[in-house]
């Protein structure tokens, strides 16, 4: 039973694989040979196994002729396919090797037979702007498995242009070799059907922009307001543009979410209200948007207005809101527009006007600056007056402008300060800076518009009147400027006293060159010099020949000083009781070279003017002392020598240094001193150095006395050796009572106070005896001897000891 139930299930697998094999009959068949007779089953088996596998190769072999016969078919149908739809083949073979098929290669508008492609064949029919993605396609392909593709442009020779489309990928083959290849078709005709369905779609939106913005009374328009449209949204969007509408007929409001965000609310229905929005406003902002409000609904006006948002994070955001009205199909009067935000363009407005603001400032400040640079070029800085350079403009512009030949006559005033210097070395540079400062008051009250006044240098100063109306205008602001320099000042509780002399020269608007009068007024300030200062003097020709040759003395004078030129001559003073050389008077002679041996009345003016005086003196005394001790040396003893001395040399702070180098002897040197000299308390350095003069044994006259100012009470303080009497009160004492009762009153009040008196210009013996008489101490004049050079004064003083002993 075993057996037999193994041997049934045994044939029902044989039957099975027969059934698989042949069906269910070869199986039907073997069942029946087995059950009819056992013994032939045996038999049959094998034949029946090599039937089976007959059969089974018989079964492959048909098989595998219907799968050809199906690739075969389906072969036919891909050619026929790739035929009727112009699809290519191609294929990539390494480096610039590839390969297409005759449909490839004419889709490209090559021939069909043609061989031997390349990828840079290939590339050649491409346009060359895609040319790129055709090598950007094969990359991606040859780089991945997956499948590309890429539309390409190609130009037939025609010069057609045509789409063409690539798809492709890189496979692998069961040898592992891997392969990129793939088709290419015409899609011409794709491209143009997608660019008018693009046209279309584009169109379509266009129009529904166009139906939704534009207004229903502008449909005669619509094409126009659809590209208006268009942009006015792509504007808006890209500007964060809201777009808002108040209906005014029906009092409410539409705003989209664009306005939600910009006013810091949240988006729910679209639909606001005129309470909701201001609620929005900066409160300070509320009164006045509601204004502009109200006043653009009730005049039909365009509303534009710049409010300010509060935000809920308290930050400020400015918002300009622009709209017009408008009247819809219903007669609703409307309001439709648009708000964005300018917070940006705010900011940028503030720190513009800032920077603006500032470079306005720093600009100000340079005007200012530049101002004041070009002031200070062109003005003194003590005095605040026009300086050199300004008034070289000045001049210039006045005869150089286009109205030169309108303008009248023009008048320029030289100014030099009187004993300026003498205020500057005593008192020092601050007291020299206040006088100069109180004579450009002086100047500018008194000259006022009139005209221009300039410091040039030093203590000089000129005025330019450019407009002049007559001569009387000159004199009288000359005038009145030397009566305003009279009165003294003060100066840290001392009196200074400082006059001015004026040079004074006329010109015309249409002279050449302004400077030209400029050396006139100069050559008149000479001249108000020379007679004496404090005074005016207009410039003449005859003034111009006189002070050429002043200028030319003065150069004569340096150059003789340089040259030793100028000599010591003596005039003897002589004892009016004995008739003994009581001493002599040394004074300057000057030998010059054309003109011969000149006195002092011929270059000593014009010597103060240059300030050498003080040489001189110092020249005369150093000679004085030297002839003097070579006498002394030689027995001839001349009790003293007097020498005279200037102003300046009283005031000069190294004076004393200088006498100590010479080493005097006391009684040997006397200082004559001119009586016009008026010691009052400015001249506290003149009074010091007489102190320390006196000190160093050295005597002091008062020269020219009794034409002068000189005081009682300057005499007492001064305490003077002597006083010499002025020959122009001693000649007419033979013939004038008053004459005589004048000098002997000087001798009686000189007397008194202890003092010696000297007679000068004693030109008589009937002078000497009639001074002897009135008890004048020494005589000095023409008779006993006139100034003498000093080998002809020491045979003279030998002649008279001589005289006096015999």
């Amino acid at each position: 039973m075993a057996s037999a139930s193994t041997f049934s299930r045994s044939i029902r697998e044989k039957s099975k694989r027969k059934k698989m094999l042949f069906g269910a009959s070869a199986g039907v068949s073997l069942a029946v040979i087995y059950f009819i007779d056992p013994a032939s089953f045996w038999i049959a088996l094998p034949l029946t196994v090599i039937l089976l596998l007959v059969a089974e190769r018989n079964h492959n072999l048909t098989m595998i002729h219907i799968r050809e016969s199906k690739f075969l078919e389906l072969s036919q149908r891909f050619k026929l396919a790739m035929d009727s739809s112009n699809i290519g083949l191609w294929e990539l073979n390494g480096g610039d090797a590839c390969y297409l098929d005759g449909r490839a290669a004419g889709l490209h508008g090559y021939a069909t037979t043609e061989n031997g492609f390349s990828l840079t064949r290939w590339l050649e029919a491409v346009a060359p702007e895609d040319r790129h993605k055709i090598t950007d396609f094969l990359r991606r392909c040859t780089d991945g498995e997956e499948t590309h593709s890429e539309a390409y442009r190609i130009q037939l020779r025609s010069g057609e242009m045509r789409y063409l489309r690539a798809a492709g990928a890189n496979y692998g083959t069961p040898d592992g070799a891997r392969h990129t290849s793939g088709i290419i078709w015409d899609v011409t005709s794709d491209m143009q059907i997608a660019e008018t369905l693009k046209n279309s779609i584009y169109s379509s939106r266009v129009k529904n922009a166009e139906l939704e913005l534009a207004l229903q009374e502008l449909s005669s328009r619509e094409h126009d307001l659809m590209e208006l449209s268009r942009r006015l949204d792509f504007a808006l969007q890209s500007y964060n543009c809201g777009i808002w509408e108040a209906n005014l007929t029906k009092d409410h409001s539409y705003w989209d979410r664009r306005m939600h965000q910009l006013y810091g609310l949240e988006y729910t229905t679209g639909y606001t209200d005129r309470a909701k929005w201001l609620n929005c406003l900066h409160p300070d902002d509320r009164e006045k948007a509601a204004a502009e409000a109200d006043r653009s609904a009730a005049n039909n006006e365009p509303f534009s207005s710049i409010q300010r948002v509060l935000l809920h994070d308290e930050e400020v955001r400015y918002i300009r809101s622009v709209g017009s009205i408008h009247i819809d199909r219903d007669g609703d009067r409307k309001v439709i527009g648009i708000a964005f935000d300018i917070t940006a363009d705010v900011r940028l407005a503030e720190e513009l006007k800032a920077a603006k603001e500032e470079a306005e400032a720093r600009n100000a400040e340079l005007i200012e600056a530049k101002s004041h640079i070009e002031h200070n070029a062109l003005h003194d800085p003590l005095t605040g007056l026009a300086n050199r350079r300004k008034l070289d403009k000045e001049l210039d512009d006045l005869t150089s402008s286009p109205m030169a030949d309108g303008r009248s006559r023009f008048a320029i005033l030289h100014l030099d300060l009187d004993r300026f210097k003498q205020i500057n070395d005593t008192l020092g540079h601050a007291a020299g800076d206040a006088t100069l400062a109180r004579a450009a008051e002086i100047l500018t009250l008194n000259v006022g518009d009139a005209g221009i006044i300039a410091r040039i240098g030093g203590d000089e100063f000129v005025i330019l009147i450019p407009q002049l109306a007559d001569k009387h205008t000159v004199t009288l602001i000359a005038s009145n400027i030397i009566a305003a320099f009279q009165h003294p000042f003060d100066f840290q509780g001392f009196t200074c006293r400082c006059g001015v002399s004026i040079g004074i020269a006329f010109g015309e608007a249409q002279d050449n060159d302004a400077r030209k009068i400029l050396i006139n007024a100069d050559l008149a300030l000479y001249r108000a010099k020379a007679m004496g200062r404090n005074r005016y003097e207009f410039f003449t020709q005859n003034l111009q020949a006189e002070i050429v040759n002043h200028k030319r003395t003065a150069d004569e004078i340096l150059g003789g000083l340089e040259k030793g030129e100028f000599e010591t001559w003596y005039q003897p003073q002589l004892c009016a009781r004995t008739g003994e050389i009581a001493g002599m008077e040394a004074l300057v002679r000057w030998r010059h070279p054309t003109r011969g041996l000149l006195t002092p009345d011929k270059f000593l003016g014009i010597a103060e003017e240059l300030d050498v005086v003080q040489a001189l003196d110092r020249l005369t005394l150093q000679s004085a002392l030297q002839d003097r001790r070579l006498w002394s040396m030689k027995g001839l003893e001349i009790p003293r020598v007097s020498v005279n001395v200037s102003v300046r040399r009283l005031h000069d702070v190294h004076l004393l240094e200088s006498l100590q180098q010479l080493h005097i002897r006391p009684g040997e040197v006397v200082f004559e001193l001119v009586e016009s000299i008026f010691l009052d308390d400015s001249d506290e350095q003149v009074v010091q150095n007489l102190d320390r003069v006196k000190a160093l044994g050295i005597d002091v006259e008062i020269d020219d006395f009794g034409t002068g100012h000189t005081s009682l009470i300057s005499l007492l303080r001064l305490k003077p050796k002597r006083l010499k009497i002025d020959r122009q009160l001693v000649m007419p004492i033979l013939n004038s009572p008053q004459e005589r009762a004048l000098v002997r009153s000087i001798i009686d009040i000189a007397r008194s106070l202890g003092v010696e008196t000297v007679a000068e210009g004693v030109e008589t013996m009937e002078h000497a005896a009639m001074l002897k008489d009135m008890g004048c101490d020494i005589l000095q004049g023409f008779a006993f001897a006139a100034p003498l050079p000093p080998h002809e004064f020491s045979a003279f003083a030998l002649q008279q000891e001589l005289r006096q002993v015999s």
